[in-house]
């Protein structure tokens, strides 16, 4: 099988592979380093994966993970959200003052915080109605999240507040094919990134619901910039973002943020047949033989990115708030 066809995975390729990025980065032979902070704690892991295709495709990014972050030109705390006081303290302890760091600990969870919704918003940004009344229970479809877990949510009728639960009135997100579609889209920094559209018969449109995934969508001014006030509402530099276009009139309604989204293809439809391995979603677009969000390369757009939150101001006071 020809080199180019296989992605992360186990075995001799990627071995050398991961040599090579090691004397890359030893070496500067680029110019820029970027340290993945990730707590070793149990659940999944991207960020070994993420600096590995960082160091496949960037041209001006060494990436490590775990390393030393006093070296580098960026932190970017890539941790499974959210997360628990004693990650925390292990990721505080790591970035050293002054360098700029993506997601800090004090804002990395936001999305978690019991007044997420409120505070979006309060800033203009779309997110579904958390408010209720006697009017609403028994009629009301709702959605039930825990409350600073990564949890099974429950869609429901409304019956009442739930305690350890965010409840938010579920919106009708059908297209004209009567399907329900869940997009997606990844923010880092003033880039945004139309990712894909799952596709399902229920209004829970995710992986275990899917009966098709859109590989290509095109994101309307208006939702370009509502992912951008969500991001600076926040106080995230990245994130991936789920979203519906409400069925009356189109408009978007931003039901999830992830600091920890899943960012290695790992399932069939990200695979084009004769691909084997994890591949970056990122790469999605060319492998499948797509046009390119924004035109020109992915990579090199991220290249930009990073730059740019590189050569920021320092976020010490995003980090204290």
């Amino acid at each position: 099988m020809p080199p180019e066809r296989i992605g992360w995975s186990p075995g001799p390729l990627t071995l050398a592979r991961r040599a090579a990025h090691r004397w890359r980065y030893a070496a500067r032979s680029r110019p820029r380093r970027l340290c993945l902070l990730e707590h070793p704690q149990r659940g999944t892991r991207f960020a070994a994966a993420t600096a590995f295709w960082i160091n496949q495709r960037s041209r001006t990014w060494s990436a490590v993970r775990n390393g030393r972050a006093a070296d580098a030109d960026l932190v970017w705390v890539l941790s499974q959200d959210p997360l628990g006081p004693a990650a925390r303290a292990w990721l505080r302890a790591r970035i050293p003052p002054g360098v700029p760091v993506l997601n800090p600990p004090e804002v990395h969870d936001a999305y978690h915080a019991a007044d997420a919704f409120p505070r979006l918003a309060a800033a203009g940004v779309r997110v579904p109605r958390t408010a209720f009344d006697a009017s609403d229970v028994g009629r009301t479809p709702v959605l039930h999240k825990p409350v600073g877990v990564q949890g099974r949510t429950e869609w429901t009728v409304y019956r009442g507040p739930r305690p350890g639960h965010r409840t938010f009135a579920v919106e009708d997100g059908r297209g004209p094919d009567g399907r329900y579609r869940r997009y997606r889209a990844f923010v880092l920094g003033g880039l945004v990134l139309p990712e894909d559209v799952i596709v399902a018969d229920v209004p829970e449109a995710r992986a275990r619901t899917l009966v098709a995934v859109e590989r290509s969508f095109t994101l309307t001014a208006h939702e370009r910039a509502q992912l951008l006030l969500l991001t600076r509402t926040l106080g995230l530099q990245f994130c991936g973002v789920d979203f519906l276009r409400r069925r009356t009139d189109g408009m978007p309604v931003f039901l999830d943020v992830n600091a920890y989204p899943t960012v290695v293809g790992a399932w069939s439809g990200d695979m084009p047949a004769g691909d084997r391995g994890q591949w970056h979603v990122f790469d999605n677009a060319v492998r499948l033989g797509l046009p390119e969000p924004g035109g020109r390369p992915v990579w090199d757009q991220v290249d930009d990115a990073l730059l740019a939150l590189a050569a920021a101001p320092a976020r010490e006071a995003v980090r204290a708030a």
